[in-house]
């Protein structure tokens, strides 16, 4: 088990970081869309019927609200990480338009399809993307992540192997009461699906992202912590059904069957030649003539430059390795990413001989 998922993390770790956050998940009905209350609905502006004065509302899990508006309806811009009313600013009923964030307030009728708005907050595109492009900096610069690996609850410390450019490092976390836990949920990397969480939940071997400040002995404060459990899972592909968008494949540690679900944000790469040869351990007796293993920046230049393939492409027979989160039912994951023609390196872990590189942890993205 340890030897295969070294050689699982080898093959995805280095690109699935990029990815974790803009993963989907299916889309819910109105009834159970945590976007969707009874007095109000959050989402994106997929619409206008200026004639009807009437705006569709698009939530993250896919449904739609028809919100109508009227001369009693309030009109507010949020400002870029503006928290409190008393910062909003007010504005006109046409300064929003479709692609724009809104939450809107009102009465939803019964089958939450449809609410005359007595509030209307807009956050426009522009805004949202220098949010998030602050948000990201933010992380880069004082963000850390790594895999949990001991936790202390009387002192509520945190230690993580942490990823550096010279490999990992333990570093301890240190959370107070204002430290805000987020856990992904089960079947989703989005971060908008993360559910508020504590650090009860946090357990060994979890993919931890923090945010915070370094203190000169190296310590890290948390002001926010994401987690997750992730898992890599391989095996020759039994079955490609494009039209349900699914594989099918007999995973190589349980030998049991597993039906992968690809969403059109599943991120799919193949394996070049030069990729194998770096991740392929040595011919027992190659001795000193064996080629080194590429360092890990080399080896992100590769991933990055993998091509892309479709699911069309896959073929019966041919090897996969799938990153997903862990799910409520083993037999079925939703893939984050997907890496085929990693046929040698299963081949290689079979027959007892681990790979000559690994990686470390999968990474996770912030907000």
């Amino acid at each position: 088990m340890r030897k295969f998922h070294s050689i699982a993390l080898c093959a995805l770790v280095l690109f699935a970081s990029a990815f974790l956050l803009s993963a989907q998940t299916p889309a819910h009905s109105p009834v159970s869309d945590r976007a969707i209350t009874a007095l109000s609905v959050t989402g994106t502006v997929s619409e206008l019927k200026t004639d009807t004065r009437q705006v569709i509302v698009t939530t993250a899990a896919g449904n739609q609200v028809t919100v109508t508006l009227s001369d009693r309806t309030t009109f507010m811009r949020i400002p870029p990480g503006e928290k409190t009313k008393d910062k909003f600013i007010r504005v006109s009923p046409t300064d929003f338009g479709v692609g724009d964030s809104v939450f809107a307030r009102g009465r939803m009728t019964d089958d939450r399809k449809s609410m005359p708005a007595l509030e209307f907050y807009v956050m426009s595109k522009g805004d949202i993307a220098e949010r998030r492009e602050r948000e990201k900096d933010e992380w880069r610069k004082r963000g850390l992540a790594g895999t949990v690996s001991a936790i202390n609850a009387g002192t509520k410390e945190i230690t993580i192997d942490a990823r550096t450019a010279e490999g990992p490092k333990p570093t301890v976390i240190v959370t107070t009461a204002e430290t805000k836990f987020r856990r992904y949920a089960p079947d989703s990397v989005r971060f908008s699906d993360a559910k508020p969480s504590t650090i009860a939940e946090l357990k060994a071997g979890d993919q931890l992202r923090v945010l915070g400040t370094k203190s000169a002995d190296g310590r890290l404060t948390a002001e926010e912590i994401v987690a997750g459990s992730f898992q890599t899972i391989g095996g020759a592909i039994a079955e490609v059904n494009a039209d349900k968008h699914e594989i099918k494949i007999n995973d190589v540690q349980s030998k049991q069957p597993v039906t992968v679900v690809v969403t059109k944000d599943s991120l799919m790469k193949r394996l070049t030649p030069e990729l194998l040869t770096a991740l392929t351990p040595p011919k027992p007796g190659a001795g000193a003539n064996a080629a080194p293993a590429k360092q890990n920046g080399d080896l992100q230049e590769m991933f990055d430059q993998l091509p892309a393939v479709t699911l069309q492409e896959l073929k019966p027979g041919e090897s996969i390795l799938i990153s997903s989160t862990k799910g409520a039912d083993p037999a079925r994951v939703t893939a984050i990413a997907i890496v085929s023609g990693v046929g040698p390196l299963l081949e290689n872990n079979q027959a007892g001989r681990p790979a000559a590189v690994s990686l470390g942890a999968m990474s996770l993205g912030g907000p």
